[in-house]
């Protein structure tokens, strides 16, 4: 059975909310891709959705860990 290697962990609309959620997750200790705006997805040159992608073997976590930071942000 194939695995892939890495999962998309969640999708941001910015490159910089993405990019702050890539380090959030490395000051967790979760080991994410690093944020590769060459091939987030695009619609009539408007970009729609940066990819978070971390080992799939941390997917369930590293979403918790994401849940987790985005109610830490709506709460301040």
């Amino acid at each position: 059975m194939y695995t892939p290697a890495f999962s998309v962990a969640q999708t941001s609309a910015t490159a910089i909310d993405a990019d702050l959620r890539i380090a959030a997750l490395r000051s967790a200790g979760f080991h994410p891709l690093d944020l590769d705006t060459a091939s987030n997805f695009t619609m009539a040159f408007t970009d729609i959705a940066y990819r978070i992608s971390v080992p799939t073997d941390e997917l369930s976590a590293a979403k918790d860990f994401l849940n987790s930071f985005d109610a830490s942000l709506q709460s301040t």
